[in-house]
Parts: structure tokens; sequence; C-alpha cells
């Protein structure tokens, strides 16, 4: 791919950034639950999962692909960012990372993705749904995505929920600090 050609797609998801940026408060209905979303998803050791499984407990989520060589390079060293923050802060959260790409992301290219980024914590899962369940969560979450010469691009969105599963912080731009992203109770 040419350097035009990657500097058009991340403009794109610059561009598409900005428009979820101004949608955020639009995707969500207020007080509505995430760990009720239905679906069937499978995670990184190939056992069934249920979102409810994570209810009860602080969760930072976000969605991603294995094989993205984009946005998820940027999402994840954000998440990191935010781990060492909440860790500093003495913070207890869970981190929750659902594939874009239910079609392609296995149980095993999770793992491998776990281990080539060293998020070997116990408080880190990676979530792969049928394409019914990512969608709802997709929605959910008001991500926004397209392909663009056969990849996937994807904005940047990262969700921080509250025990309840209510959305009580929203980062949805690089520039961001993650000391904000914590901030709100």
């Amino acid at each position: 791919m040419s350097t035009r050609r990657r500097l058009l797609g991340l403009w794109s998801c610059w561009l598409w950034s900005g428009l979820a940026a101004a949608q955020a408060g639009q995707s969500l209905a207020s007080g509505s639950e995430f760990w009720r979303l239905p679906g069937n998803f499978v995670d990184e050791a190939g056992r069934p999962r249920q979102l409810s499984q994570l209810a009860g407990r602080p969760t930072v989520v976000a969605m991603e692909y294995t094989a993205c060589r984009f946005v998820c390079s940027v999402y994840w060293r954000r998440l990191v960012e935010i781990q060492a923050e909440a860790d500093r802060r003495g913070l207890t959260l869970e981190f929750l990372i659902l594939s874009l790409d239910p079609t392609q992301d296995s149980p095993e290219l999770w793992r491998e993705y776990r281990k080539m980024r060293g998020l070997n914590r116990a408080n880190w899962h990676f979530l792969t749904g049928d394409r019914a369940a990512t969608d709802r969560v997709i929605r959910w979450l008001g991500v926004h995505w397209w392909l663009y010469e056969g990849a996937i691009m994807h904005d940047f969105r990262v969700t921080r929920l509250n025990a309840q599963g209510q959305r009580v912080a929203l980062m949805d731009g690089f520039e961001q600090p993650a000391a904000a992203f914590l901030a709100t109770p």
C-alpha cells in the first residue's frame, strides 16, 4: 500500500473520530446497561462467555481487531496508559477488548495479540462474538467502522463503565489524557 493511501486511510480515520466525538451523546440510551446486551462470545482461551460475566466490576471497553495496523496500535498503547494511571490511583479496573472482525479473530489470534503486546494481566479480556452480538456492541458503544481497500477502518473510542454497566466516561480523541478519562467517578 502506498504512503499516500495510508495517509488517506489515517485521515479518514481521524475524520470519522471527529464525527464520532460530535455524536458521542447520541450512541447510548440514558441508563442502559452494557452487561445486559445479549450475545455469544468466546474469550482468548476459547471459553464461551457472556458480557454479563463481567457485571459488577468497573470496566474499560474498546473494540479492535487482531489484523489492524492503524488505530489499534494507538488503542492498545492508550489502554496501557489508562491501566498505568489506574494503578497509580489505586483503581481496580477490568479491560475488555471486543473484536470488530468476528470472522477472523480467533482465540489463538487474540492470545498472539496479547503476547506480542505484553498484555498478560488477568484483568484484560479479549472476546470475539458472533456477527449479531458484535453489531449490538458496535451500536451500543457508538463505534463507527468502514472498509477501505479491504481493511477495516474504525474510529478511536474507549468507554469506561461503572459496575452496573453504565457509561461514565468516553475517550474519543487521541489527545485526551488517561488522567482525565479516569477523573469522573
